[in-house]
């Protein structure tokens, strides 16, 4: 399977709502996760977990959308547009790059960009 290929397949799972197991299927063990320059999670556990936090307050997901994608090498690259309601937050959209590196097949890093 080519890195574009496991881009469009990871994206398809997103976009289905299959988070976590995407996460199990591409994500390396070791993976970081970033956010505003700040490492969010060390390792798949616990940026599983942290996927699971964020959903909590979820009422109810209004849309995903993939503006654009891009493949290099041992990177990929996803630019999402997401809308939903959070029960404390209320009506929300934003839109974000994802910046994947690989290795071994997997995610080690993932890094999100907000775009304002």
């Amino acid at each position: 399977m080519t890195l574009e290929e496991k881009l469009d397949d990871l994206n398809q799972m997103i976009l289905k709502g299959e988070i976590l197991q995407s996460m199990d299927k591409y994500y390396h063990p070791d993976c970081i996760v970033i956010e505003k320059n700040d490492v969010v999670a060390n390792g798949l556990e616990q940026a599983k977990a942290r996927e699971s936090d964020l959903f909590e307050g979820v009422e109810a997901w209004l849309k995903s959308e993939i503006i654009s994608t891009a493949t290099g090498e041992n990177v990929t690259m996803t630019e999402w547009h997401f809308e939903y309601k959070h029960k404390d937050l209320g009506h929300k959209k934003f839109d974000q790059v994802a910046v994947q590196h690989w290795k071994d097949g997997k995610i080690i890093s993932d890094r999100f960009y907000a775009l304002y």
